[in-house]
């Protein structure tokens, strides 16, 4: 005969195959909280979780209200918590367009600033960001002002991973336009060379003048008459001192000379640079920032 089941062995594995997995909250076994499992709710929960991170709020609301209705979550705070925090970005965002769209820009930076404290790794965020910064490099560069689009630029850098080589390429450019040609260098040189020696031959002559003027006027004194003798020793002497100050001048005219000949070719080169400008290189594809949406406008010339 067999022998039946023992009634307690029966309501052991009843109990075993008919109570809800469980997992245990917490570490300290004497506090911990005992909390029943279920497949679907973390499936939805992990959902809205990935969809909340990549910013799409929308989506990862109704993952989160689908962790509402598996039954025994009904009062879930977790999940009531992020369908709040889901609320709150979708808001964010849709008064962050507005202000885009409006042309706001200060208004917009603040709200997009505030979905980024909300969830700091809201890609769709990060992406408005690199767009926005885009777009006022680009139109910077268009107005030619290279030193605010290549700071608008290297913002666009911080939140994007996936347009990196084309906004190097855009920073790149700004810093060969703005890189001074060796032209602009030798223009620089020649002016200082023309101004230099100009300035140093002028001060070379009223420096003769200065001790000429001087000599005469101690010669009028020395002797008024013309006669050529010079009564006192006093007058003598500071006869003799002009007159060997003016010709110790009068010496370095050679020098002066070779000063207004520097200035003079110096002068000639710099008007030759400024005449004859150089022609840019150009090459068939060519590349630009485009004004009204992120990325690079290509032209090929023939």
């Amino acid at each position: 005969m067999r022998k039946l089941i023992h009634p307690l062995t029966l309501m052991l594995l009843l109990t075993v195959f008919l109570t809800p997995a469980l997992r245990v909250r917490g570490g300290n076994p004497g506090t911990a909280q005992v909390v029943a499992v279920d497949e679907e709710y973390d499936r939805y929960r992990k959902r809205g979780d990935d969809l909340f991170k990549e910013g799409k709020y929308l989506e990862a609301r109704r993952q989160y209200q689908n962790c509402l209705e598996v039954p025994g979550f009904e009062n879930d705070t977790y999940a009531k918590e992020q369908i709040q925090e889901c609320t709150t970005g979708l808001t964010l965002r849709k008064q962050a367009d507005d202000a885009i769209r409006q042309g706001k820009g200060a208004e917009a930076l603040k709200l997009m600033n505030q979905l980024l404290n909300l969830n700091p790794d809201d890609l769709i965020t990060k992406g408005q960001f690199a767009d926005y910064y885009e777009r006022e490099g680009n139109q910077f560069f268009n107005q030619k002002q290279y030193v605010a689009a290549r700071e608008s630029y290297t913002k666009a850098l911080n939140y994007t991973n996936t347009r990196q080589e084309t906004l190097r390429l855009q920073i790149q450019t700004i810093d060969s336009i703005s890189r001074p040609s060796k032209q602009v260098g030798l223009k620089v040189v020649t002016g200082l060379v023309a101004v230099g020696a100009g300035a140093y031959a002028l001060l070379l002559r009223n420096d003769y003048n200065t001790k000429l003027s001087a000599l005469n006027q101690i010669s009028q004194t020395a002797d008024p008459t013309g006669s050529g003798t010079i009564d006192t020793p006093d007058a003598y002497r500071q006869y003799n001192e002009a007159y060997r100050a003016a010709e110790a001048a009068q010496q370095k005219n050679g020098l002066f000379k070779a000063c207004v000949g520097v200035a003079a070719v110096a002068t000639v080169a710099e008007l030759y640079l400024l005449l004859h400008k150089p022609k840019p290189k150009t090459t068939a594809l060519q590349w630009k920032p485009s004004s009204q949406s992120w990325g690079l406008a290509i032209g090929y010339t023939f």
